[in-house]
């Protein structure tokens, strides 16, 4: 009677929820034979994808995380504006389907705006689908490295139990280990980078998200990975002018 699929994919974003649209044909009206026209209908859900990233934060801030480790969704929380989102309720057939399942249906807030007397936010570098092949490209590694080269994953003061909390990496880099990683990224070259990009191995490693022998319209996955660095070199630039440390997240 009809039928229901996913397209499209998860687009960047501030936080690790992004769009995916499902497109649904159900029967608009059927002859004596059965046939009849199907009408389609589009709506967005949520999903949860891994990512990773670095906010800065300061001395104060991290000393306090550190204590009160389960704040650390109010810091993150705090951080950006995101708008809030609404379940959708389709009307007619559609509706009286969508409670036969268990699926919920939601969307952004289209007429949501942000609060006048809101903090400016805070300075955020997004790695999504990036973090774990640049620390590679880093460290030759998955998941170990020497310092200041592993910092994306290790090497900061842990901010509590990271599984307990709901993270895979959650560690706080101290302005003095900021400094450090900035000179590292900054005696980085692009060259050297390509050098050490090795499909074969990161594949081998399982690193995320898998696709580093795949090309998309002549752009390939170093390409990503280039675009990633440099807008980690920059955020750890201006973190490190700024005297401030960074707390890193992978979720």
């Amino acid at each position: 009677m009809f039928e229901s699929f996913v397209t499209g994919g998860v687009t960047p974003a501030d936080r690790c929820i992004g769009p995916r649209e499902v497109i649904a044909y159900f029967p608009r009206s059927f002859g004596k034979d059965g046939a009849g026209e199907c009408v389609a209908h589009s709506y967005t859900f949520s999903v949860m994808g891994m990512t990773g990233g670095l906010y800065r934060a300061s001395t104060k801030e991290i000393r306090m995380l550190l204590a009160a480790p389960a704040s650390i969704d109010a810091f993150f929380e705090a951080s950006t504006w995101a708008p809030p989102v609404r379940e959708v309720r389709p009307q007619g057939m559609l509706g009286w389907l969508m409670k036969l399942s268990p699926v919920q249906v939601f969307e952004i807030d289209p007429d949501a705006t942000p609060p006048h007397d809101r903090p400016p936010d805070r300075p955020h570098c997004d790695l999504e689908g990036v973090w774990h092949g640049l620390h590679f490209l880093f460290t030759g590694t998955a998941w170990k490295g020497d310092e200041p080269a592993c910092y994306l994953i290790l090497g900061g003061d842990e901010i509590g139990d990271a599984d307990e909390l709901g993270y895979s990496v959650l560690h706080a880099l101290s302005p003095d280990k900021v400094q450090r990683f900035a000179t590292f990224l900054r005696d980085l070259s692009r060259e050297e980078l390509e050098h050490r990009f090795d499909p074969a191995r990161m594949t081998e490693l399982a690193i995320d998200p898998e696709h580093w022998n795949h090309t998309d319209n002549g752009r390939r996955p170093f390409d990503e990975l280039l675009v990633g660095f440099d807008a980690l070199r920059a955020f750890i630039d201006a973190t490190a002018d700024a005297d401030a440390g960074a707390v890193v997240y992978v979720t």
